[in-house]
């Protein structure tokens, strides 16, 4: 997996960095302007003091952040769609799918209606989607 630069990234652009040695990774979807929407999950434990860049404070549930808060130091990845079944099974799990992604104004304005849309969170993952 190549690591992507920032000035590379465009708005709704679905975004990864891997965890504890890689063995999950956090996504998001990159908005533009260097902000990230993601889902911090109930799991962690948050001490830090809120970011000077963005003003996020650590804690679970679905933010828009700095692109640093959302990274915690670790390297950036693009998921990739549309990729041949082929590509799929030798990639890494998590990094690619072969279905089509939707437009990315589409998917931007996806991710603002569940950042305002807090009973996503409490509501679950699946059953949004399945909505």
């Amino acid at each position: 997996m190549k690591t992507v630069r920032r000035d590379a990234l465009t708005p709704g652009d679905h975004i990864y960095s891997n965890r504890k040695l890689r063995l999950y990774s956090h996504h998001g979807i990159y908005v533009g302007d260097d902000m990230v929407i993601h889902l911090m999950g109930p799991s962690k434990v948050y001490s830090r003091s809120p970011c000077k860049k963005c003003g996020y404070k650590p804690q679970a549930g679905i933010f828009k952040t700095c692109l640093d808060c959302f990274l915690e130091g670790h390297s950036l990845y693009r998921y990739q769609y549309d990729v041949s079944y082929l590509k799929l099974v030798f990639k890494r799990s998590g990094s690619c799918s072969t279905w089509d992604c939707k437009p990315a104004n589409e998917v931007v304005e996806t991710a603002h209606l569940l950042l305002e849309d807090k009973s996503f969170v409490t509501k679950g993952i699946y059953e949004t989607v399945a909505d």
